[in-house]
């Protein structure tokens, strides 16, 4: 099969190393800048062990054509314009699957979502019934383009947004468990996604508001009350969607604890003076609220205050 992953970041380059150490045919389609500081392959250390990658580097999707299955690891910015440049890589057969964090654009039945689409034009560019949903349940580091560390892999979970379990989704979900990406074929990938945005729609935000690491986040004893007072809004936000969470906060930080001293992706990007992914992380979440009467004024607080500090910066 074609693979191509669109989006060369620490997911993405994780990935593109790990399917082309498989056996695959895969190409990386890269800016200019990345697609030459990855000439020399991928290098990815994980549990102590390194290897070096070499899928193939592109710059232009057209000289790829069609391909059998489009990964794109591009942060929620970026996504309109990774899914305009993707065209030419997307024919009538094609899986396309997004590796990204929080809300997706197809998540919702009805109107779509504004915050994360809100002129339809990633829609439009990514047919939904070319779409298989993704969750990574990862941490990695990219301490330059061509260097990828792992330090911590849990699953890589796919499944139809329809929440039907096909052929083609446990098919892919062997694909990325015999490349070594621990891939899983699940029946509500939805209910995955809420699952996942429910630890990191609180603990990336307020990193990026604090510039604290994930300990001393959870070590601060007013600071862990508010996250807990948002997560239990989230709870029922997914309650009312279909996508019930039957861990308590606290469980779930105690999960977060064991990663320790880690700096979440979006206070890296703070740091690096990058866009920060809001939209799907909260304001999403936020409309959904809306939709379906649900009050979060804990996620209103931190959305509004994450949103400013953003503005002031200019992360948005």
């Amino acid at each position: 099969m074609k693979l191509t992953i669109l989006g060369a970041g620490a997911i993405g380059g994780w990935v593109a190393a790990r399917l082309a150490l498989a056996g695959h045919e895969v190409s990386v389609l890269a800016r200019h800048p990345t697609a030459t500081a990855l000439a020399g392959g991928i290098t990815v250390v994980e549990r102590g062990k390194e290897q070096v990658a070499h899928p193939d580097i592109a710059t232009d999707a057209a000289s790829l054509g069609p391909q059998d299955i489009l990964i794109i690891a591009v942060k929620g910015p970026g996504l309109a314009d990774a899914a305009q440049a993707a065209r030419p890589l997307i024919g009538a057969e094609t899986l396309i699957v997004p590796m990204m964090n929080g809300v997706p654009w197809w998540y919702v039945d009805g109107a779509p979502l504004i915050s994360v689409d809100p002129t339809g034009a990633i829609a439009a560019d990514l047919p939904i019934d070319q779409v298989i949903g993704c969750v990574v349940h990862a941490a990695c580091r990219r301490p330059n383009p061509a260097r990828i560390e792992v330090a911590m892999l849990d699953s890589v979970l796919v499944g139809e947004p329809s929440g039907v379990m096909s052929e083609r989704a446990s098919a892919l979900g062997d694909l990325f468990r015999e490349a070594g990406l621990a891939g899983e074929a699940v029946p509500d990938i939805r209910r995955a996604i809420w699952y996942k945005l429910w630890g990191n729609m609180t603990a990336n935000p307020i990193s990026a508001l604090t510039l604290a690491t994930a300990d001393r986040i959870l070590a601060n004893g007013e600071t862990r009350d508010f996250m807990l007072r948002c997560m239990a809004e989230a709870a029922q936000i997914g309650a009312a969607i279909g996508c019930p969470i039957s861990e308590s906060g606290e469980d779930r930080l105690m999960i977060t604890a064991t990663l320790g001293a880690f700096k979440t992706s979006m206070l890296q990007d703070v740091e690096l003076g990058r866009p920060i992914e809001l939209d799907a992380l909260l304001a999403a979440p936020l409309e959904i609220a809306a939709r379906v009467g649900v009050a979060a004024p804990n996620l209103a607080a931190l959305h509004g205050l994450t949103r400013l500090m953003g503005d002031s910066r200019g992360l948005l």
